[in-house]
């Protein structure tokens, strides 16, 4: 990749450089579309809205802005066809220092910049929260907002289910929370656990107690949550 970069650097047009050689980069297509399948969320699942099935590695910054970051490791994202080809496409909004406003679903936690409500749709924290959700149609699309409003209520259940019997997670609910419609919604409920948002979203106080006494057992179990 490292000589694809060189090639294009030394082009005289950069960025159609980088379309062409990209295009015909069949096989480091397919390489990088392996490798990306293992690391998110879910196995196979699109980095940005964590609902559709991955089909396409995305360039997190366009070929259009930067055309040098083409076959960069780090710029690469898997995504879904609507998230990639019809909601982002080469949209890249920037502040006005020049940093980009739509989150790297690689290194940035979307649950710091938006939080999800029980109707299954989003809320902005921040403006790059506000910029992601709008530019990738996170709140457009109904089946997304139905997926997680779906998923939402089957956290509840779970958390409900454990409460009422007055014991610990147990591993056939930790099934059931890495097997939600949309896998997010329970990291999304793991935040507002931390951040004390379950009140504002009408969770009874009961549910909310033993979700707040849950919360070191629900890091030992999704380390990844990075609560």
């Amino acid at each position: 990749m490292a000589q694809a970069t060189a090639k294009i650097a030394a082009s005289a047009v950069p960025k159609n450089t980088a379309r062409e050689k990209w295009q015909n980069a069949t096989v480091t297509r397919q390489d990088l579309k392996k490798q990306l399948l293992t690391m998110c969320a879910r196995p196979s699942f699109c980095m940005y809205c964590y609902e559709s099935r991955g089909t396409d590695v995305d360039h997190f910054t366009p070929i259009i802005h930067d055309p040098l970051q083409t076959f960069d490791w780090d710029n690469h994202i898997l995504a879904c066809g609507f998230c990639n080809q019809q909601a982002k496409k080469e949209t890249f909004p920037l502040d006005a220092a020049g940093h980009p406003l739509l989150l790297d679903p690689s290194v940035a936690d979307f649950a710091d910049h938006m939080t999800m409500a029980s109707t299954g749709e989003f809320i902005d924290l921040t403006p790059q929260g506000r910029e992601t959700i709008d530019v990738l149609g996170l709140n457009a699309r109904s089946e997304l907002v139905d997926a997680r409003h779906r998923s939402w209520r089957g956290v509840l259940r779970v958390f409900r289910e454990a409460a009422t019997a007055q014991r610990p997670l147990d591993a056939d609910d930790v099934e059931d929370l890495r097997f939600l419609p949309v896998v997010d919604a329970f990291h999304h409920f793991a935040h507002d656990i931390r951040t004390g948002r379950l009140a504002a979203k009408a969770v009874e106080p009961a549910l909310a107690r033993y979700a707040l006494q849950s919360l070191p057992a629900i890091q030992a179990i999704f380390p990844r949550c990075n609560l």
